[in-house]
Order: C-alpha cells, then sequence, then structure tokens
C-alpha cells in the first residue's frame, strides 16, 4: 500500500493548527473548537473544518476538539521525531537571537551545533551552546547526521556555506540572510516564521514525493 502524501498548502495549515493548539495548551486550555482554530490561524474557519473533516478529527458538539488529541493527531501525520537536530549557522547578532527563541525548544527542535568563523566567538558558549570553527562544519554535520540548518551568516557568505551545507547532506535551510540562495531541487529552502516551517518540512524529511490534496 502506498502512503499518501500530502500537499504542500495541507502540510502548511496543519503546521499552524499544531502550533496553535500547543500554545492554547500552555494557557491552560483543554479543548478548541474550528473557529478558535481560526481566529488563532487567520485560515477561513470552512478550510479548518474540511481538514479536520478529512483527517477524520471528531469533536464534541458545543464542546470542540480535545486539544491533547489534535496534537497526538497532527504530531502522527507530520512525522513528529522528538529527536530533530538543527545546526545553525552564523553566531552574530542574527543568531545569538534565534538561539534565545524559546519557541524551537518548547516545539521540541534542539540547535545542537553552532557554527562560525569570528575567532574571537569560536570556541565561547552561547545560551549553552559552544560555538564550532565553521571550517568543521562539513565534517559534523555529516557524521551526526544533521539535515536542517538555519542560515544566518553576512550576505555575501550565504552561497558559499549554502553550498558546504548542501554536500554535506543538509536536506532543509532555513534562511535568514538578505540574498536568495541557490540549491539542488531535493533540498528545501524556507524563508519564514521557524516554527511554522519547520513543523511544514518536517513532513517532507519523513516522505518521499509530493501528491495533490483531493
Amino acid at each position: 500500500m502506498v502512503e499518501k502524501i500530502y500537499s504542500e498548502g495541507v502540510i502548511a495549515r496543519l503546521s499552524q493548527y499544531l502550533k496553535c493548539v500547543v500554545q492554547l495548551k500552555e494557557a491552560g486550555k483543554r479543548t478548541v473548537t474550528s473557529g478558535e482554530i481560526s481566529d488563532f490561524t487567520g485560515i477561513n474557519s470552512a478550510e479548518v473544518r474540511r481538514d479536520l473533516i478529512y483527517f477524520t478529527i471528531k469533536g464534541k458538539r458545543g464542546v470542540g476538539f480535545n486539544i491533547d488529541g489534535l496534537i497526538g493527531v497532527f504530531n502522527n501525520i507530520l512525522g513528529y521525531n522528538p529527536m530533530v537536530r538543527i545546526a545553525l549557522i552564523g553566531a552574530g547578532n542574527l543568531g545569538k537571537a534565534i538561539l534565545k527563541y524559546k519557541m524551537l525548544d518548547r516545539f521540541g527542535f534542539k540547535i545542537e551545533y553552532v557554527f562560525d568563523n569570528n575567532l574571537q566567538i569560536i570556541g565561547k558558549n552561547l545560551s549553552g551552546r559552544k560555538v564550532q570553527d565553521i571550517k568543521n562544519i562539513h565534517d559534523i554535520i555529516k557524521e551526526k547526521g544533521i539535515e536542517i540548518a538555519i542560515l544566518a551568516v553576512p550576505p555575501d557568505s550565504a552561497q558559499g556555506v549554502t553550498n558546504i551545507l548542501v554536500d554535506a547532506g543538509i536536506k532543509v535551510i532555513l534562511n535568514y540572510t538578505l540574498v536568495r540562495i541557490k540549491t539542488p531541487p531535493h533540498v528545501k529552502i524556507q524563508t519564514s516564521d521557524p516554527i511554522e516551517k519547520l513543523l511544514h518540512t518536517l513532513y517532507y524529511l519523513s516522505h518521499s514525493g509530493y501528491a495533490e490534496y483531493r
């Protein structure tokens, strides 16, 4: 039996739904309605209901959907893996801000390695991570099997670093530089909200191919 592959539009919406319900759970809520999900995500309520029905997610009339149940279903569809490891390239002001972005940890995404070429930073600890020399980036990423990288380097270094990441086996790059980078078709580039895009692209790390959602 061939496993169904959902379209990017579906996975993008599910990523937003998951982000929504996780935050609502942290706020103390146990149930949520499709209307509340719509208000939180900005996705049309009819679209939300259509998606929930399509994935046979059932709620209780007058109560809504159990949030823990929704989180379990969305995680299962998206191929959630609590061991997702990320490399951050660039330990400047932007890189430091990304390291302090608590939402990454809340969704189970861990930045394990930080790389930079600044001799004054290499070897220092930033938010609990030791900054590695960028010269070692290829070997470490390949050895540790890291598939996701956040690019936060100066614009003139972006493409060169990207080429190294691709050669080392990176499959997803979150590009926070001001330039457009080029990669082979099998490497996905994202430039938006890190949580939504990590949830979104995680699905495609655990599946091969694409299919239309009908």
